[in-house]
C-alpha cells in the first residue's frame, strides 16, 4: 500500500477529480477528505488523504502533493522515503522546501522544473521530465516526454503535471508511454 497526502484548500477539487477518475483505472484508490471516504478501482492499494495540513505521519514512505495554492508545507518529521510534489509558481512553497533536505519534484512551466510542459492545446499536453528521478520501486526514470490527451484542460496546468509526477513516482508504466494518464 502506498500513502499519498494531498495538502491544500478543501475547495480546490481539481486534483481529487483527476486522481479518482484516472488513478482508479490502475489502482484501488481509497480517498479520504473531510469526513468522507471514497473507494474505487481495483489493483494495488493507494490511500489518498486530502487535508489542509499534516499533523503527524507514522508510515515508512509517502508521497506528498501540494495543491497549487497550498500555503502550508509539512514541518513535521517525514519518513526517510518521502517525495514532495510542489508547484514552482508558488514561491512560498519553494522557499519553505528550499530550507529542507527533502526529495522535491517541482512542477511548472520552466525547463528548470523537474516536470514541465513542452506543448499544450485545448485537449492535450506534452509533459517533459527534465531530469532523472527515482520511483518508489527504485527504478531510475530518465528524461522523457509524455503526450497526454485530456477531456478538458483544467484551469491550472499544474494539476496534470503534478498528476504525471505522481504516476512516475508510482512507476506506473504498465501501459504504453502515451497512455500514462
Amino acid at each position: 500500500m502506498t500513502v499519498v497526502s494531498v495538502i491544500g484548500k478543501p475547495s480546490d477539487k481539481c486534483l481529487e477529480e483527476i486522481i479518482l477518475s484516472r488513478l482508479s483505472k490502475s489502482y484501488r484508490v481509497t480517498y479520504i477528505k473531510n469526513k468522507s471516504l471514497v473507494q474505487t478501482g481495483r489493483g494495488y492499494d493507494i490511500v489518498v488523504s486530502d487535508t489542509t495540513e499534516l499533523r503527524s505521519l507514522y508510515i515508512p514512505e509517502c508521497i506528498i502533493i501540494l495543491k497549487s495554492d497550498a500555503d502550508i508545507v509539512p514541518t513535521i518529521p517525514l519518513p526517510e522515503k518521502s517525495i514532495i510534489i510542489a508547484n514552482s509558481k508558488n514561491i512560498g512553497q519553494l522557499m519553505a522546501l528550499k530550507k529542507s533536505c527533502l526529495n522535491v519534484i517541482t512542477c511548472g512551466s520552466s525547463e528548470k522544473d523537474t516536470l514541465c510542459y513542452s506543448s499544450i492545446t485545448s485537449d492535450s499536453i506534452v509533459i517533459s521530465l527534465n531530469r532523472e528521478i527515482t520511483a518508489f520501486s527504485g527504478r531510475k526514470i530518465q528524461p522523457l516526454e509524455i503526450p497526454i490527451g485530456l477531456e478538458k484542460m483544467p484551469k491550472d496546468v499544474y494539476y496534470p503535471i503534478a498528476f504525471t509526477a505522481l504516476r512516475l513516482v508510482l512507476d506506473d508504466f504498465n501501459s504504453e508511454l502515451g497512455g500514462l494518464i
